[in-house]
């Protein structure tokens, strides 16, 4: 098993919504089991913990996007099932993911030009618009605050 910093952490909605979770603290440990699972465990306000506590309860699969050792790193992307949620202290929760990674059908660049395209942003517009967010890697946030 290898171990490395979890850097960010979102959930992904069935339209492609992106949801930033603040973390405190966080690590990923891929399992090195053939089968691409890995375990995510992140330390995150308790005010997440309703949400992930249906997850829990009803078992259900999540997508989820990673940002493993550096902020610059493109996501990993996981579906995940909530393994365990534990207290810690009186505001936070130590969240315990299970996941498989998923492979990637599109890079990074080919979903950020699509999207800028739905946006109905063409021409030198498109192209100025595209270097940016290319470079700045920007997420689609609906964060919780």
């Amino acid at each position: 098993m290898k171990t490395f910093k979890l850097v960010s952490f979102q959930l992904v909605d069935d339209q492609e919504k992106r949801q930033s979770v603040s973390l405190t603290n966080g690590l990923i440990i891929n399992k090195e089991d053939g089968e691409n699972n890995w375990i995510l465990e992140a330390v995150i306000d308790k005010k997440w913990y309703d949400e992930f506590h249906v997850l829990l309860k009803d078992k259900q699969k999540v997508t989820v996007e990673a940002k493993i050792t550096k902020e610059t790193n493109d996501p990993a992307t996981f579906i995940a099932t909530v393994a365990s949620i534990t207290s810690i202290g009186e505001n936070r929760i130590s969240l315990l993911m299970k996941g498989v990674l998923k492979e990637r059908r599109l890079h990074y660049a080919e979903m950020l030009l699509e999207d800028l395209i739905n946006q109905g942003l063409s021409g030198q517009d498109l192209l100025q618009q595209f270097k940016l967010q290319l470079r700045n890697r920007p997420v689609k946030s609906t964060s919780k605050k």
